[in-house]
């Protein structure tokens, strides 16, 4: 084998996304990394593939990250899974990832499905500038409201209906597309807004693993402002910028980066 390390992508339900180099690198590879023996037992007993495998986890990395680094020195072979979809991505497989680095150690990653690109396909919201932000935590969501891109999230079911309705107050009239069991039989996308989102899921209860991908703000228009430039030369007597952008930006859904920019230009005319 070439490397020392195979970062291994698995499948996010279809048992049929598993690529065909994945297994065949798990067969050969000595041991597997793994978030949760039990699932990752199910998968590979499913492919025929029995290894001998390692828990591999936010909680245990540090004390097993220079054991697993000596035995690759010396060439054991091991390979990285999660419990579904692509190693590194949400999870704390980079730690493995720069211990390589750091001792010269070959790794490469073997492709497959990932959840995050697979929900920003499906969701039809602009792909070409998207942020990942891992699972909705609420400290989290009052620094996205602002950013310049489509924004991909993961929820657990028991979580989802708390977490849009925070979103609710923060991404005000913005589209989103909430998606659960992906490439399974009951692949399900319910877009609209938030709103329309939480009456779906407060009259059925959910279920699976939820990604929620939401859409970038409104971009500025002009005219849209042009309205409001005697309201904010008014407000400049007494007040900065910075308050001005906030107010006009909860009165037009507008971002306030784009309104804070949108002032500025006319103001320094």
């Amino acid at each position: 084998m070439i490397a020392s390390l195979y970062i291994v992508a698995t499948p996010i339900g279809n048992l049929g996304d598993f690529s065909k180099r994945g297994i065949e690198v798990l067969n050969q590879v000595d041991y597997i990394l793994c978030e949760d023996t039990r699932v990752t037992s199910k998968l590979l007993d499913k492919m025929g593939i029995h290894k001998k495998l390692f828990i591999y986890n936010d909680h245990n990395a540090v004390s097993v990250i220079p054991p697993i680094v000596s035995e690759m020195r010396r060439g054991v072979v091991y390979a990285q899974v999660s419990d579904a979809g692509t190693p590194l991505i949400s999870d704390p497989g980079y730690k493995l990832v720069q211990a390589c680095i750091e001792n010269n150690i070959k790794y490469t990653a073997v492709p497959g499905a990932c959840a995050t690109i697979n929900a920003l396909v499906l969701s039809g919201f602009p792909s070409d500038r998207f942020l990942f932000a891992g699972f909705a935590e609420h400290t989290k969501l009052n620094s996205l409201k602002d950013i310049d891109a489509t924004i991909i999230l993961y929820e657990a079911p028991t979580k989802l209906l708390t977490t849009l309705n925070k979103m609710s107050q923060l991404f005000k009239d913005r589209r989103i597309a909430v998606i659960r069991e992906m490439t399974k039989i009951y692949e399900e996308i319910v877009r609209g807004t938030i709103d329309e989102v939480l009456k779906h899921f407060d009259n059925n209860t959910p279920r699976g693993e939820f990604v929620i991908v939401v859409e970038p703000p409104k971009k500025i228009c002009k005219n849209e402002l042009e309205k409001y430039d005697e309201l904010i030369e008014a407000m400049l007597h007494t007040m900065q910028l910075s308050e001005i952008s906030k107010i006009l930006s909860k009165l037009t859904g507008m971002s306030k980066n784009s309104v804070y920019n949108y002032i500025k230009n006319i103001t320094s005319n």
